[in-house]
């Protein structure tokens, strides 16, 4: 799986990746390991473990993320310049995941973000449209398909999280004219 990757992408990939599983492992009280890491993209034979930990290492030297030893064990944790790196690089990516399934739940963003902020309130508006949520109202964007990590990504990189809220509701108003609009059953 490593080897599919050009110059300069899998540090990117890599980065990436430690976002999502730094996430989950913070939820569970540790840091990831490099040993993890090289597993989470399924590096396999010597020289793709090798390529994984001297990306890691460039990582590291460009200060995206530190190293720190626990015994035995190297722990990589993100840094705040790499998790501002990693939203200059998925801002343009940033889509819903529409899973197999609906859940029956819907998803609102409601935001009010001040006129001192124009350009990032009408960037917000302009990219939930983009990531595939439909107005709901003036300020208020809803989808039935889970993106709080996305929103909460949209809102750090405009620098106006505190400002927009998310909101899973179990009903609303409309919601025939919204099902045919989204294509659900």
């Amino acid at each position: 799986m490593v080897k599919n990757y050009k110059k300069g992408e899998l540090a990117k990939t890599i980065l990436k990746g430690l976002v999502i599983s730094g996430l989950i492992v913070v939820a569970m009280g540790g840091r990831p390991s490099i040993s993890q890491v090289i597993r989470l993209f399924k590096a396999a034979g010597s020289s793709e473990r090798r390529r994984m930990r001297k990306a890691i290492k460039r990582l590291r030297d460009k200060k995206l993320v530190t190293i720190t030893y626990k015994g035995n064990k190297e722990l990589i944790q993100i840094t705040e310049r790499g998790r501002k790196r990693v939203l200059e690089y998925d801002l343009d990516d940033l889509r819903i995941k529409k899973p197999a399934k609906w859940d029956g739940y819907w998803r609102m963003v409601t935001f009010d973000i001040p006129n001192t902020k124009k350009k990032a309130r009408d960037a917000v508006n302009m990219k939930l449209k983009d990531m595939g949520f439909v107005p709901f109202q003036k300020s208020i964007f809803i989808s039935p398909y889970g993106a709080k990590d996305e929103v909460d990504f949209l809102g750090e990189h405009f620098m106006v999280r505190r400002d927009i809220k998310y909101i899973v509701a179990k009903r609303v108003d409309g919601e025939a004219e919204l099902k045919k609009k989204f294509g659900l059953h």
